[in-house]
């Protein structure tokens, strides 16, 4: 889904092919504004990558990483260099 000036807001997919792997869930996205720190971050703190970094529109990439109690979560921003 979009907003009237055409940015992306919401989406929605299905457990196939790539996300075949991913549990059923609503995935939330957060924003930051440096992808491989945040990854690293989270890596430091326990949790891990549950998906390789994948690239979406308009120089944006995400993960999807899931956190020492196993709750899941998708880190999106600008496309690692």
């Amino acid at each position: 889904m979009k907003t009237p000036g055409g940015e992306w807001v919401t989406g929605i997919c299905l457990r196939l092919g790539p996300n075949a792997d991913l549990p059923p869930q609503w995935l939330v996205y957060v924003a930051v504004a440096d992808l491989e720190q945040s990854i690293a971050r989270c890596l430091e703190l326990g949790g891990k990558a549950i998906t390789p970094v994948k690239d979406l529109e308009e120089g944006r990439s995400y993960v999807v990483v899931q956190d020492p109690a196993g709750a899941v979560l998708a880190l999106s921003g600008p496309r690692p260099k």
